[in-house]
């Protein structure tokens, strides 16, 4: 689930900006939501990389709170 940095960076080299606003930066874990295909920084969505390995569909809190209201 997490990417590499150039997983990180657009079509035109910019640098990347998580969901929560802040720079990519490779010494941080990150997560990506497999539903909106947003990145997430681990610590703000509360995941750290042992447990990412055990997730097999990861949902961001938005789309998790977006389903329920559905």
């Amino acid at each position: 689930m997490e990417g590499s940095y150039e997983d990180k960076e657009d079509e035109h080299g910019d640098s990347f900006y998580g969901s929560c606003g802040g720079n990519y930066t490779n010494d941080e874990f990150w997560i990506c939501c497999d539903v909106c295909e947003r990145w997430y920084h681990g610590k703000c969505v509360k995941i750290t990389p042992t447990k990412a390995e055990s997730i097999k569909q990861y949902k961001c809190p938005s789309c998790c709170s977006t389903k329920e209201r559905q």
